[in-house]
């Protein structure tokens, strides 16, 4: 969804719109979790403008499916992805320099300054929604779906689910610092 910044009235301004499966699956294409959308996502967002700066506070709930982590079991997830951004044009956005004593002298701890997490940056007059949805969307993910809690997986042996029953495998593993002990003979 795409809003132009003049029609943002001093009452501000409601949107509602509809995400395809399609581009929701677009979305999360590349997470090692491997999810796929379920069905199309709705949004609302309000936009309030201030000067040339526009405060977003959206919501949305996201119906996504992807394997278990542990048993590979479908595994349905309702993810709600809600937001509070101010958007500033991107000739009025300064980065704050760093002190000099900061500079070239090792990681950072972070690529923006505390006040900066909520703000993001928009160009000429039009706010394309989509990267916003996104970004929200991938930080809410969780990054390891199960199907329960106490999910027991898959038997590393034969592969049979141990949810569904006990195998009989035996799944000792031995520590490989004494394996070398076990052909000595006594």
């Amino acid at each position: 969804m795409r809003v132009n910044i003049d029609e943002i009235k001093e009452a501000g301004l409601r949107r509602d719109w509809d995400v395809s499966r399609e581009a929701i699956d677009a979305m999360v294409a590349g997470d090692q979790a491997g999810y796929r959308a379920a069905a199309p996502a709705h949004f609302e967002a309000k936009l309030d403008k201030f000067e040339r700066r526009v405060r977003v506070a959206g919501q949305g709930r996201v119906g996504l499916t992807a394997p278990c982590g542990r048993c590979l079991s479908p595994v349905s997830v309702d993810v709600p992805v809600d937001f509070e951004l101010t958007l500033v044009p991107a000739d009025e956005y300064v980065d704050e320099p760093r002190g000099e004593k900061d500079r070239n002298t090792g990681p950072a701890a972070g690529s923006f300054e505390p006040g900066q997490a909520e703000e993001d940056v928009y160009t000429g007059k039009v706010i394309d929604f989509d990267p916003i949805v996104r970004e929200q969307l991938l930080l809410a993910l969780p990054s390891y779906p199960v199907c329960k809690e106490d999910c027991k997986g898959l038997c590393p042996v034969c592969g049979a689910n141990l949810n569904d029953r006990e195998c009989g495998c035996d799944r000792h593993v031995p520590d490989p610092r004494w394996a070398g002990l076990k052909n000595v003979k006594p």
